[in-house]
Formats: structure tokens, C-alpha cells, sequence
């Protein structure tokens, strides 16, 4: 039997088509990290999935029809600006698609036993999409896709780390009620979107399955790190997830322009290896990172690289 690869990418160079120029999210971000993995003499071996778009059923299974229509729509229509910050262009919608698909191809890498990790290089985010709402420059929610194609193998817990700056109300908007789905954010409060409070912890039978670490701007990297091992690593612990979806957002950096939180490249190396230990604990070290926000191109390209680096061992 062959070994499982430590770590693969899921990537589609059909991203750059989704792209504003001036724009924060903007297809630069995505070379600068192609641009360190190829030249890593470490990294660019790592191996790839294929990438195709997701079942349409997936889809439905995080967004109602309506939604997934109107961005077809508003794509097919030549683009529009959904909000003041979100763009679409005539090409959004199948890059959105593949981007989904990304994550999802990366789930099936890692739940078939392919690999232990699987990173998806993907652009636009999607954690801030919700079941019926495109926002806050994402269009289709990534991580819960990749929550739903873990399901349909059969997982009968999953948790969503979400690391980024920015709470991820999508996220929590779809699983809020689902007692199944762990849902942790370190963010920084107050800040967009509004959403995060720490007394946000899930309804229904979904109650106390979601759990908001809210930090203040200025927080240090090791303030960081004791938040997450003080709250998120024993809760992850408890739900005991078979699978740890990632939303791997690299603006909580110090060299970011969106946000005030002090990591470093470092940093992002450390979270890594705190996240694969748990994994190790209670998930048959599974874990899927989807990219999130980032937006100094320089940051978040090291970071990336340095979080592939821990996932490779």
C-alpha cells in the first residue's frame, strides 16, 4: 500500500479570472503564493489533485437555489458589484465554482487516504458568504462546501477552525444549528462584519457547538496562540472532529492593511502544528485549508509557504 502524501494542493490557474484590479482580493495574491511554492525546493514537488466543479447538490447543501442563480446571473450578465465590496465579474461565477470544487477535490484527497493535509490555493474566499448572501468579497462558502463533501463520506463529526481576522458569519450561518459541526473563529473585535460575539454559541440542538474568540486589535501573536490553547484546542478536543476543516485566513498578520492583530509568518507555522497534533488526537490527522483572507501579498505569501512547510513535516 502506498503512503499517504503528508500533504497535496488543490488548485485551478483559472482564478485569475476573477479579478478587479486595485481591488484588495485580487488575483496577485494567488501568484505570489504559486510564485514561493515553485521556486521552494521543499514545496514544489508537493503533489496536486484534479480539480473539477463541485456536485451541484454540495452547493445546495450550504446555499439555497436562489442565491447560486443570481450570482450565475449577475456573472452571465457581464458583472456587476454585489455590494461595496464584493465584485462579480463575467467570469466570477465558474471561478467561484472551481474554487469550491477546489476544496472539495482537497477533502477527497484527504478522506480516501490519499493524503494527511490537503491545502486549497483558492480564490475568492467564502466565509463570509452565507446561505443566501454573497459579502465581504466572497461568493460561495468554501469551508462549509468542503463540511458537506466530508459528510457525504460518511464523517459523522467535522470542526471548522476559522483563523482568519474577520469572523466568519457565513460559516457560523450555516451550521449554526447542527450539532455535527464544531464551528471555532479567533477574530478580531470589534471589527466588519459585526458578527463573533463570544455569547454566539450555536441554537437548537446546534447550542454550544459554536464557539467566537473574540481578541481585541493589538493582540500579540502569543496572546494568539494562549487564546487558541486555553479555548479552541480543549473544545476540539471534546467535539472530537474526524475531519478539521481549516479557514485559513492570513490577515490577522502584522503586516496587513485590513486589520490590527500582531502574527507572523511564524506564527502561522505554530498554529499549523498545534492543528495537525489535535488532528493526530482524534482525526486520524486529517485537516483541509482552505484559503481565506490575506491581502499584503508579501505576508501572506510566506505564511502560506511557512503553514507547508509544517504540513509537510
Amino acid at each position: 500500500m502506498t503512503a499517504p502524501a503528508p500533504v497535496v494542493i488543490a488548485y485551478d490557474d483559472g482564478s485569475r479570472l476573477h479579478d478587479v484590479p486595485g481591488h484588495p482580493e485580487t488575483a496577485q495574491r494567488l501568484r505570489a503564493i504559486t510564485g514561493r511554492l515553485v521556486a521552494d525546493p521543499l514545496l514544489r514537488g508537493l503533489p496536486a489533485t484534479v480539480v473539477h466543479d463541485p456536485d451541484p447538490e454540495l452547493m445546495l447543501g450550504v446555499h439555497d437555489d436562489a442565491h447560486l442563480l443570481a450570482v450565475e446571473r449577475a456573472a452571465r450578465s457581464g458583472g456587476c458589484w454585489i455590494d461595496d465590496d464584493t465584485y462579480c465579474t463575467s467570469r466570477s461565477y465558474d471561478v467561484a465554482l472551481r474554487a469550491a470544487g477546489a476544496a472539495v477535490s482537497g477533502v477527497g484527497a484527504v478522506c480516501s487516504g490519499a493524503a494527511a493535509a490537503a491545502f486549497a490555493l483558492i480564490r475568492p474566499p467564502g466565509h463570509h458568504a452565507t446561505r443566501s448572501r454573497a459579502m465581504g468579497f466572497c461568493l460561495f462558502n468554501n469551508a462549509a462546501v468542503a463540511v458537506r463533501a466530508a459528510q457525504r463520506f460518511g464523517l459523522g463529526k467535522v470542526a471548522v477552525v476559522d483563523i482568519d481576522v474577520h469572523h466568519g458569519n457565513g460559516t457560523q450561518d450555516v451550521f449554526y444549528d447542527d450539532p455535527s459541526v464544531l464551528y471555532c473563529s479567533l477574530h478580531q473585535w470589534p471589527s466588519w462584519p459585526g458578527t463573533g460575539r463570544a455569547s454566539e454559541t450555536g441554537e437548537g440542538l446546534g447550542a454550544g457547538t459554536t464557539l467566537n474568540v473574540p481578541l481585541p486589535a493589538g493582540t500579540s501573536a502569543e496572546t494568539w496562540l494562549a487564546a487558541f490553547d486555553a479555548t479552541v484546542a480543549p473544545t476540539l478536543r471534546r467535539h472530537a472532529p474526524e475531519l478539521i476543516v481549516v479557514s485559513a485566513g492570513y490577515d490577522a498578520h502584522r503586516a496587513d492593511p485590513l486589520a490590527e492583530l500582531e502574527l507572523d509568518t511564524a506564527t502561522y507555522a505554530e498554529v499549523a502544528r498545534r492543528i495537525v497534533g489535535i488532528a493526530a488526537e482524534c482525526a486520524g490527522g486529517r485537516t483541509v485549508w482552505v484559503l481565506e483572507g490575506g491581502y499584503d501579498v508579501e505576508a501572506l505569501s510566506a505564511s502560506v509557504i511557512a503553514t507547508l512547510h509544517a504540513l509537510r513535516g
